[in-house]
């Protein structure tokens, strides 16, 4: 599990690197989903290792992933449409969201190989 929080928390930090040119970060964060979805496919995986606390963590995670979803297949964030570029809403859905979410699955796989770190600790 740390190999999967290092490459989660490398991909999450390449891509807020390259958001400085907003374009690349963009295009970047499309990889950073990808990669975040392969991760929550291999962690869901192995759902009976985890305890009750990583659980929750993965069922909140789901839920919000599920929840921004079907606002986007509604296209909710359309109906916010303004002419100012600086309230625009669109770049709150399009980038603070997401990011936000990819945020929170990073510190989900940390807490997943804090708990599996731990529990190595209590064999030996």
């Amino acid at each position: 599990m740390k190999t999967i929080h290092n490459i989660n928390k490398w991909s999450f930090i390449i891509t807020l690197l390259l958001y400085m040119t907003v374009i690349l970060g963009l295009l970047s964060q499309i990889l950073l989903g990808f990669i975040q979805v392969i991760i929550a496919i291999i962690i869901f995986s192995k759902w009976k290792q985890h305890t009750y606390r990583i659980r929750k963590y993965l069922i909140i995670y789901f839920s919000i992933v599920a929840l921004y979803g079907v606002f986007w297949l509604l296209g909710i964030a359309e109906t916010f449409n303004t002419n100012s570029m600086v309230m625009d809403p669109s770049i709150l859905y399009l980038c603070i969201i997401p990011m936000s979410i990819a945020a929170y699955f990073v510190y989900v796989t940390y807490q997943i190989k804090k708990s599996t770190h731990e529990l190595k600790l209590d064999y030996i």
